[in-house]
């Protein structure tokens, strides 16, 4: 088996995008906006496909590869990112998104996960070197062999290497929360959001480097 890791090629966005949904489909961040599959499906795909395209020069996206094939990824976003304007979006193919789902669904989502993220955007504003992870993915056909561990390591390494300090990211997973936590990161930010009745926990991370 061989494995390495290095920054995500453009050619490679749809894979990294596909291995995302599979990561993603039963999380209650998706489950909760669009119970039923094939529609979530969708809407993941299109929405992270659309994402990583629109930002793909302005973030650090790195990919673990296991014999040549992605199983992980990670969009890192240094201190100076800025997020692209609604322009880029749409001319990166973005208003194609709502053709996935429904675009109430769609809009209250996109809400949610601007919440979501609130915690640690404002965190990034209370010190110099802070790195915001917007996309931690591993392949559910990889897990549990240690290579979400070693990709961690090499993505600390990365953000170090790069003159970050800290890492920050949100996870709305218990099961991923105590992963993490074993990693040595801690919450700093704890809330619930509710939809549609349904309530999820969402927590806000950080480790020093």
């Amino acid at each position: 088996m061989s494995l390495e890791f290095g920054p995500l090629k453009r050619s490679e966005i749809r894979q990294a995008a596909e291995l995302a949904t599979r990561a993603f489909d039963d999380y209650e961040y998706f489950t909760n906006w669009f119970p039923e599959k094939e529609e979530r499906n969708r809407v993941q795909l299109s929405i992270i496909t659309h994402e990583y395209k629109t930002n793909f020069n302005k973030v650090h996206q790195l990919a673990a590869r296991m014999d040549g094939k992605i199983v992980a990824t990670a969009q890192l976003n240094a201190p100076d990112y800025k997020k692209a304007s609604d322009l880029s979006y749409v001319l990166h193919g973005w208003l194609n998104v709502y053709k996935a789902g429904d675009r109430n669904r769609i809009d209250d989502w996109l809400a949610m996960d601007t919440a979501a993220g609130q915690p640690c955007h404002e965190y990034q504003k209370t010190g110099p070197g802070i790195w915001y992870a917007s996309s931690l993915t591993v392949d559910p056909t990889v897990q549990g062999i240690g290579l979400g561990t070693k990709f961690i390591e090499y993505w600390e390494n990365y953000v170090r290497e790069h003159g970050g300090r800290q890492i920050v990211f949100f996870t709305n997973s218990q099961k991923n929360l105590n992963f993490y936590l074993k990693r040595g990161y801690r919450v700093f930010d704890e809330r619930e959001i509710e939809y549609n009745g349904h309530k999820m926990g969402s927590w806000s991370l950080k480790k020093s480097l």
